[in-house]
């Protein structure tokens, strides 16, 4: 689940009426745009053993932030607003923070 919990994969059985005793385990997994932050607060061990009852494992993860994108285009023109050169894309889609340069003609 995610931290606001939204279900990124419904619950399935690990060992269904086991023998009490023996062992289980369970692993995280990957779900794009997310990353695993922490263990449900009541989830069972990752990997322990069967006891009396169900036990749940809740692995909960937080999205991952955006990445912010920006473009750079270049235009020349004079004062008077006459276009002496087009505009020319410097950067485009890159992210924000990314060095640009531009050079006077």
């Amino acid at each position: 689940v995610t931290e606001d919990g939204t279900t990124l994969e419904a619950t399935s059985d690990v060992v269904r009426d086991g023998e009490v005793g023996t062992d289980y385990t369970t692993e995280k997994k990957n779900f794009d745009g997310y990353s695993f932050s922490r263990m449900g607060e009541f989830s069972a061990d990752a990997t322990g053993q069967v006891e009396e009852g169900t036990k749940h494992v809740v692995y909960v993860y937080t999205k991952n932030p955006e990445e912010k994108k920006g473009s750079v285009d270049v235009k020349y023109i004079t004062k008077d607003g006459e276009v002496l050169e087009d505009v020319t894309k410097v950067k485009d889609n890159v992210p924000v923070g990314e060095d640009y340069g531009t050079e006077e003609k």
